[in-house]
């Protein structure tokens, strides 16, 4: 190992009082994505672990670039520092703005979808009339073959019993006194 001076030291400091600041306006990005698309407490928890992650690779690779690589517990206490610093300055003017960005974004999504779906509800309702109506003509016909479905089996004068008779030999012809085509051809 070797030593720093402290003019070094300072500037390894001051720099990880950036890189938190930085790692401040990462977590209002995410934030404010996270916010734009949906309040779900499990897409929270998500980004949350996403921020962390990210926050962990860019100490990690701010660590190799100043510092090679090495592990100083004063450049973590100035990321924490210059997050700090971030989060109750401009980090709670930039809520308020993305707060407020998200509102005009959710505005403008809602009026791009009413027009977008005015078209596909306008035919949606039209389905849903003719449906409607042809449900209306649906009932009255099944009303009317109800109604109409007995007479139509008083006329069938051919009935399963009838049937039988005939299959054994009984043939309603003989009944009515006529005569089926073999008993033509035996008289003729």
């Amino acid at each position: 190992m070797y030593s720093f001076e402290q003019s070094e030291q300072l500037k390894l400091f001051l720099l990880s009082l950036g890189a938190g600041f930085v790692l401040g306006i990462l977590y209002d990005v995410l934030r404010t994505i996270r916010l734009t698309f949906t309040k779900s407490k499990k897409l929270f928890f998500i980004f949350d672990i996403l921020y962390f992650f990210l926050f962990g690779l860019g100490t990690f690779i701010f660590f190799l670039a100043t510092n090679k690589g090495e592990f100083r517990s004063y450049m973590i206490i100035g990321e924490i520092i210059g997050w700090i610093f971030y989060y109750l300055s401009f980090g709670l003017a930039a809520k308020s703005f993305t707060d407020a960005f998200v509102k005009a974004i959710h505005a403008v999504i809602k009026f791009v979808f009413k027009i977008i779906s005015a078209p596909f509800l306008l035919i949606f309702k039209v389905f849903l009339k003719i449906k409607e109506k042809i449900s209306i003509i649906s009932q009255k016909l099944t009303k009317k073959m109800q109604k109409n479905r007995k007479k139509h089996l008083q006329k069938l004068r051919l009935y399963v019993y009838n049937l039988l008779g005939i299959l054994k030999g009984n043939g309603l012809s003989k009944k009515k006194g006529g005569c089926n085509n073999g008993e033509q051809k035996e008289n003729s």
